[in-house]
């Protein structure tokens, strides 16, 4: 029998993950924007503000592949439209029934997550008052600034939680890579824990130290501890194909205690950053994997790497796990007390139990730090 191939528009998209959260079903879908005609729900509830312009963030990326002006001619001629209020528009050319265009922000423009919890649930509401049985969430931490995705997951979990009776199931819809894996940290947490407090990860300032065990983890830029020398032949400048070995032998050597950065080449991250912190196999002081780190910090935040990728060396040798673990993490966290960086997350890697242990720990170790009374309230 010949079977002929579907349109893709036509085509079905699978979930990446599903959970069970509180009862309700959760299905998570991490796609190029280029897909989202592709996902099916009664209503599509879809961050805005009081103009309702859809412009930037998730919003233009809906717009774009709704038949663009479609949907924003609709949504505006409802403007402005009141903190946390709930607007109801068609969905173009996609498979939405609706879209609830809830409003996030208060009347300066601002807004938090108790803010972005209640206008969630107020437009939940609005979609079981109308009898809607599967409702999908936009990832709206492109529209907000300074925002960490692994925060908007949190809201939305607990705005799940939180739903009125007759919802039980839900999509939540990313569009960029490294947002949908912070989704599923989160959610596969929750889903496990419910809402007790995630030690593994920490908010510093504007960025989100995070540790995490597995592989295959996107991100924009990958550190790599190495020698001076770079060592060219290596197994993962190996992966990297021509580009990436033809690089680090142009750039070697470097000096100890600095880093440089090159093209990814092959390897699934657009940037390596080669931090000359080992001598002879070690590491031969603490002074000298912090000034590689502080080095490290420099170029990522001036390439403008959003999310970094922090494994450790293997094998590790001169410093202990922990220690390499608390020196890196104190050396980021004093950096990012230091200026305002471009740098969203790092994602503190253990390829085992104990380097996993080890980074959750330093990530904890900066929380209670930070945690501390000031001197002149602290009691002696």
């Amino acid at each position: 029998m010949l079977r002929t191939a579907s349109h893709p528009w036509m085509t079905r998209v699978r979930p990446t993950a599903s959970y069970t959260l509180q009862g309700a079903r959760v299905e998570l879908y991490v796609l190029p924007h280029t897909s989202l005609h592709r996902v099916a729900a009664d209503a599509l509830i879809l961050a805005t503000d009081a103009t309702m312009r859809m412009t930037k963030g998730f919003r233009k990326q809906l717009r774009d592949y709704a038949g663009f002006d479609l949907v924003e001619q609709e949504a505006v001629s409802c403007a402005p439209l009141p903190p946390q209020g709930v607007a109801i528009t068609g969905a173009g050319r996609t498979k939405f029934k609706h879209i609830l265009h809830a409003n996030l922000y208060d009347t300066h423009y601002t807004t938090d997550a108790s803010l972005q919890q209640q206008g969630l649930l107020n437009a939940l509401t609005v979609a079981a008052e109308r009898g809607m049985q599967t409702v999908a969430f936009a990832d709206y931490t492109l529209d907000l600034r300074r925002a960490l995705a692994e925060e908007t997951a949190w809201t939305i979990a607990q705005a799940i939680a939180q739903r009125p009776s007759g919802l039980n199931a839900f999509k939540i819809l990313c569009t960029d890579a490294v947002n949908g894996w912070a989704f599923q940290q989160i959610l596969g947490w929750v889903s496990q824990r419910g809402f007790e407090p995630y030690r593994a990860m920490y908010r510093i300032r504007h960025t989100m130290l995070h540790a995490a065990q597995g592989e295959r983890i996107p991100a924009h830029g990958l550190w790599r501890f190495t020698e001076p020398s770079l060592r060219p032949d290596d197994a993962l400048i190996k992966r990297g194909g021509q580009v990436l070995q033809s690089k680090t032998r142009a750039l070697a050597p470097i000096a100890l205690g600095d880093a440089t950065i090159t093209a990814g080449g092959a390897l699934p991250y657009p940037f390596v950053v080669h931090l000359a912190a080992l001598e002879a196999g070690r590491i031969p002081s603490q002074e000298t994997l912090t000034a590689a780190v502080r080095a490290a910090l420099s170029l990522a935040h001036h390439q403008s790497l959003r999310t970094v990728l922090v494994p450790m060396p293997n094998p590790l040798q001169g410093v202990s796990t922990d220690e390499f673990a608390h020196t890196v993490a104190q050396t980021i966290s004093d950096y990012l007390h230091e200026l305002i960086s471009k740098i969203e997350r790092f994602i503190l890697v253990g390829a085992s139990d104990a380097e996993y242990r080890a980074w959750q720990s330093a990530v904890d170790a900066q929380r209670n730090l930070l945690s501390l009374p000031p001197l002149e309230t602290a009691q002696v």
